[in-house]
């Protein structure tokens, strides 16, 4: 989901030394294995769902990462912004607003051209 070397650009999150190894263990299981690793749905389809939750939430930081993961899964660009422009009549337009700027932010990073039609 996310490319390889990532980690270095990747959003960083930092929890207590009590639990961030299970922590990551946890989520990272829960998440991608438990979820992302159901039948049903493809990956692009689970990171579009994500993104507009996301959104809806104003979970920004997360948002940003779910951004990057579906564009390396192959969204495009028109994609993403149609899920957060949808996300607008059902969670408002302020959350739209900032998940369109964050959304902005990621595609305007220098050597961002993935997701372009």
């Amino acid at each position: 989901m996310f490319p390889p070397g990532a980690a270095a650009t990747a959003p960083r999150f930092e929890y207590p030394a009590e639990i961030a190894a299970d922590w990551s263990a946890f989520s990272v299981s829960t998440v991608l294995g438990d979820v992302w690793g159901r039948p049903g749905l493809e990956l692009k389809q689970r990171a579009l769902i994500s993104i507009a939750t996301l959104t809806a939430l104003s979970r920004l930081g997360q948002l940003r990462a779910y951004i990057v993961a579906g564009l390396n899964l192959g969204l495009t660009r028109a994609e993403i912004c149609e899920a957060i422009f949808q996300v607008s009549v059902y969670a408002g337009f302020p959350a739209a607003i900032e998940g369109l700027g964050v959304a902005n932010a990621v595609f305007g990073e220098a050597g961002s051209t993935a997701g372009q039609a």
